[in-house]
C-alpha cells in the first residue's frame, strides 16, 4: 500500500514496521546456554554525535542477537539443508528411485557480521545511514552464484526423470517445496527483529525533521519521490543476477551502473534522513534498556536456540 512519507516515518509508532528476517515458526526446543554473538563496530559517519554512534552499535548487537550472527546463520542453513536433502534421498530410495541432491551453496559466502546488524530494510527511519543497500547487492551475488552451480530453482526445473515426478513430489512435499538452505528462525525472533514497543511515544521534533526529507531530495539530489513509500523508492531493482561478478567475472556495465545508482540514492537518503535519525536514536537510547528487560527471557531463549543450532551443525559431515 501507498503512504506518504512523512505520514509514514514521522509516527513513531510506525518507525518499526518491516521484518529482518524470514518469516518464524516452530523451532527446536533450545539446549544451550545463551551467549552473544561479538560486537561489531557500527559504520557511523564521523559526524553524527558519540551518543547515537554508541547507539547504533548497540542496535546492530542487539539485532544479530535475535536474528542471528554470521556462524549461526551458516549453521541454520547447512542443518536444514541436511534435513531436507537428507529427507529426499531417504524417501526416493524407499519408493526404490534414486535422488541426486543438490549441492550446497551457502547464502552467505560474502557476508559478514557487519551485514546482519540492523540494516536499512525496515523502513524506518533509524535505518543504518551507512549499509546502504549492501544486504540486497549481497544477496543478488548469493543468487548469480547458487544460479551458476544449478541450485537456484524455479518451477519449471525438473530434479529428477519425469517418470520419478510423482515420487519426488509426495517426498518433497514436507518440506514445503523450499529451497533445501531455507531456515525458519528461532521462535519470538521474527516478531521481536521489528523491536514491537521500543518507540510508541510521539517524539519531539521528529515530525518536523521528517518534514524535510523529501524537499531535500528533490532540491539537493533531484530524486521526486512523492507519495511513494520510502522502501520501495530506495529498493527498485536496479540489479540483475544475471550481471553480477562472480566465478571471477569482472562486472559488466550494467551491474556497474546499478551499483552507482545505488550508492548515490542510499547517499542522498543518509542525508536527507539524518535529522530526523539523530533525534529518532536518542530515543532509542532511552527506551532500549526497558525494551531489552522485557523481553528478556525470549531473548535468552532465542540466543540458546541459535548457539544449539552451531553445536548441531558442528556435528555435520564436512
Amino acid at each position: 500500500m501507498k503512504r506518504r512519507i512523512v505520514a509514514a516515518l514521522a509516527s513513531a509508532g510506525a518507525l518499526l514496521s518491516l521484518a529482518a528476517c524470514a518469516a518464524a515458526g516452530p523451532a527446536a526446543a533450545p539446549a544451550a546456554a545463551p551467549a552473544a554473538p561479538p560486537t561489531v563496530p557500527a559504520d557511523v559517519p564521523a559526524d553524527v554525535p558519540a551518543d547515537v554512534a554508541a547507539t547504533a552499535v548497540r542496535l546492530d548487537d542487539l539485532t544479530r542477537r535475535i536474528t542471528g550472527n554470521l556462524e549461526e546463520h551458516r549453521a541454520a542453513e547447512r542443518l536444514n539443508y541436511h534435513r531436507a536433502e537428507g529427507a529426499l534421498v531417504a524417501c526416493m530410495a524407499a519408493a526404490g528411485r534414486t535422488y541426486r541432491p543438490l549441492p550446497f551453496v551457502s547464502r552467505y559466502d560474502e557476508f559478514t557480521d557487519a551485514d546482519l546488524g540492523y540494516g536499512n530494510g525496515f523502513g524506518s527511519v533509524i535505518d543504518s545511514l551507512t549499509a546502504r543497500g549492501r544486504r540486497a547487492v549481497l544477496i543478488e551475488l548469493a543468487a548469480a552464484r547458487r544460479a551458476r552451480a544449478g541450485v537456484l530453482i524455479d518451477g519449471s526445473t525438473s530434479l529428477v526423470p519425469d517418470a520419478d515426478v510423482p515420487f519426488f513430489n509426495r517426498c518433497n512435499g514436507p518440506t514445503g517445496y523450499r529451497p533445501p538452505n531455507d531456515f525458519e528462525p528461532p521462535a519470538d525472533a521474527y516478531r521481536l527483529s521489528v523491536f514491537p514497543g521500543l518507540l510508541t511515544e510521539p517524539i519531539l521534533g521528529l515530525v518536523a525533521a521528517m518534514a524535510t526529507y523529501e524537499p531535500c531530495m528533490r532540491d539537493r539530489y533531484g530524486y521526486e519521490i512523492d507519495g511513494q513509500d520510502r522502501t520501495e523508492f530506495l529498493f527498485q531493482p536496479r540489479l540483475d543476477r544475471r550481471d553480477a561478478p562472480v566465478d571471477g567475472s569482472p562486472p559488466n556495465a550494467a551491474w556497474t551502473r546499478g551499483l552507482a545508482e545505488m550508492d548515490a540514492v542510499f547517499a542522498a537518503d543518509a542525508e536527507c534522513r539524518r535529522p530526523a535519525y539523530v533525534i529518532a536514536m536518542r530515543q532509542v537510547a532511552r527506551n532500549l534498556d526497558a525494551w531489552e528487560a522485557r523481553h528478556r527471557t525470549q531473548l535468552d531463549a532465542i540466543r540458546a536456540d541459535w548457539r544449539q543450532r552451531v553445536a548441531d551443525a558442528a556435528r555435520l559431515p564436512r
